[in-house]
């Protein structure tokens, strides 16, 4: 009588063996891998894994900075994949780039990979905050001119300062926490849900006119596309701080640059940009303002952390049929 062996079920992962992510052991015991490589043509290097080595339950879209990503994880490029991809797990928190409709209309689970991304996007949040707070860019440029102390630059003591955050999801809390071992006065926050946090929740209008800095830590959605906008503005206390950490399209940048030159707006710090990687020129002139090229969380130093994350949420499908951090999973139940 012949004996019935097992075969484990076949997974894609970008990249290859070269880029030593983590945890590729612990998925080699319970899945065969397939390398994608990077490639500036994803879709023929798509075809050629699935012709050679599909098909595939699972795919882990990991990230190297530098390499070739494909610009969007929709029906276009996913498409040859099914029927029998179930489960994909991207890197990082933001997910605006995937088609999150196709992939439960397909029956197929989408992760993402907050946690270690997160940690450090609220690490480069405070950064930018407290830069801001302290005029620290306009003080550079003054001394970079040949200049010294300006006696009309402006800051905040935070300690006497309301901090508003707006989206308390994962970012948004690490932050609040950050800020409080700080000694901000009080800390506020406009979120969907009240949570169980020592912090008020209030409604975002008050948060617009309580908040002496805020920080914007909210997903990109219908309902944020624009935010922050003229009528926001007008809402926020004159010589407000703002800083984003969200994603560009969230502020209104016209409305900003508006804000900023009269002085409704002291100063910003800006990871995310409405056009990015394009900047709107107004606010590359200002002093005022602090630019960072989405880059708060430091990726070249967070990808083995990342890619990490993302393994470990297609060995946790494979082992259970859940990832460990789903985004659709009520979709599809």
């Amino acid at each position: 009588m012949p004996v019935a062996t097992y075969r484990k079920p076949s997974v894609l992962v970008f990249g290859g063996p070269e880029y030593g992510f983590p945890r590729t052991d612990a998925l080699a015991e319970v899945a065969e891998i397939t390398w994608l490589p990077y490639s500036e043509s994803p879709k023929d290097a798509l075809t050629h894994a699935i012709a050679t080595s599909g098909p595939f339950v699972a795919f882990a879209a990991t990230f190297v900075l530098g390499k070739p990503f494909p610009p969007g994880l929709n029906e276009d490029y996913l498409a040859p994949l099914f029927p029998s991809l179930k489960m994909i797990c991207t890197p990082g928190a933001g997910y605006e780039k995937v088609d999150v409709g196709y992939l439960s209309k397909r029956g197929c689970l989408l992760a993402n990979s907050p946690t270690a991304v997160g940690v450090r996007t609220a690490d480069g949040a405070v950064m930018l905050l407290l830069a801001a707070m302290r005029g620290l860019t306009p003080y550079d440029l003054h001394m970079r001119s040949g200049g010294w102390r300006d006696p009309a630059l402006r800051t905040l003591n935070w300690r006497e300062c309301t901090l508003g955050v707006v989206g308390l999801g994962n970012i948004g809390a690490q932050v609040a926490a950050m800020a409080s071992a700080l000694g901000f006065r009080r800390i506020v926050y406009s979120n969907r849900r009240k949570r169980d946090v020592p912090y008020d929740h209030i409604a975002l209008d008050t948060l617009y006119a309580e908040a002496d800095a805020i920080v914007l830590c909210c997903p990109l959605t219908p309902e944020t596309r624009h935010l922050v906008d003229d009528g926001a503005f007008g809402k926020m206390k004159r010589g407000v701080v703002l800083v984003n950490v969200a994603r560009g399209p969230v502020i209104d940048e016209e409305a900003l640059v508006r804000a900023l030159e009269t002085g409704q707006v002291m100063r910003a710090a800006l990871d995310v940009f409405e056009h990015e990687p394009e900047v709107h020129p107004s606010l590359r002139r200002n002093p005022n303002v602090t630019l960072s090229p989405h880059n708060t969380a430091a990726p070249d130093s967070m990808s083995g952390s990342v890619n990490g994350e993302v393994i470990d949420n297609v060995i946790a499908f494979v082992r259970t049929g859940m990832p460990l951090t789903p985004v659709n999973a009520a979709d599809l139940a």
